[in-house]
């Protein structure tokens, strides 16, 4: 394990100081999920969904690349051997594999397995509808490309309470690979974004106000809070709330991290309308 991580390209100490375990959830009922889900502003289910479901979509999607993209041509492990195909559009816009694998068959079966729906009305108590626009995250070694520091509320409109966020790794996903990280217990301070736009977070990307910062070592001495991981493992999910802000790590390793956004909204709640078409990275949101 690297002594260092970084977040598009900005180190952070891999310690104590900066990292915390993320606390697993054994429900028993489900007020267990709810309970924790209010508390912790996440909830980490281990197993939650068969791992050969989730390794086959993996393979289905890297194998769109060709043969030359995995190491020994192996798209189920999924580790990079060094260079992207010739030609290729930005991941995500129409032309790249993630754009056209986001509208098949195989990746709206797996978005629609009622273990996602079962679990959102869990958290809602009461019924959910799957939010259509499924994002497909891919994140290669040696490039900058990770999650910014951010709130999902930022970029959705309705109310909080009505949405939530399932996120999905598609194989395994150590903290080195591209992890998930959520900064401890931000959702309970709703005017903890602001705060530290006042502070003048450190930004790569001017053109775009809506992530927090890039720098998570500077988020994290600025609230005095740790970043929350785990090593994800294929059929281990989390759901979170819209209100907690987190990130992930850059891909320092080969094991490529791939995966999705699987969100829903309570029946009934005010829809937005920028959520019902499939997605595609250049579509503004």
């Amino acid at each position: 394990m690297t002594a260092t991580l970084t977040s598009n390209g900005s180190p952070i100490p891999y310690t104590s100081q900066y990292f915390g375990a993320l606390r697993e959830t054994n429900p028993v009922e489900s007020s267990d999920i709810r309970a924790r889900y209010v508390e912790d502003g996440y909830v980490l289910l281990r197993d939650a969904i068969p791992a050969d479901k989730v390794w086959d979509l993996r393979a289905a999607y890297l194998g769109m690349f060709g043969p030359a993209m995995c190491k020994n041509g192996d798209a189920r492990r999924g580790e990079f051997a060094g260079a992207m195909p010739d030609g290729l559009p930005a991941h995500g816009i129409s032309g790249h594999p993630a754009h056209d694998f986001v509208r098949g068959d195989m990746f709206r079966a797996f978005a629609g397995l009622p273990v996602f729906k079962d679990i959102a009305e869990t958290i809602f108590h009461g019924q959910a509808e799957q939010i259509r626009r499924t994002p497909l995250r891919h994140f290669i070694p040696g490039r900058k490309g990770a999650s910014r520091a951010h709130l999902d509320k930022t970029y959705i409109d309705g109310v909080s309470a009505d949405l939530v966020t399932i996120w999905v790794p598609l194989g395994d996903c150590p903290v080195e690979a591209g992890a998930l990280l959520y900064l401890d217990g931000s959702h309970t301070d709703a005017n903890l974004e602001a705060k530290m736009r006042e502070h003048d977070a450190p930004t790569d990307r001017l053109h775009d106000a809506r992530p927090i910062t890039h720098d998570l070592k500077w988020l994290s001495d600025q609230t005095g809070r740790r970043w929350l991981t785990t090593h994800f493992k294929a059929g281990d999910i989390v759901i979170h709330s819209p209100s907690i802000i987190h990130a992930s790590t850059d891909t320092q390793v080969d094991m490529m991290r791939v995966s999705t956004d699987i969100r829903f909204q309570r029946k009934g709640a005010a829809s937005d309308p920028r959520w019902h078409a499939d997605w595609s990275a250049d579509d503004g949101y």
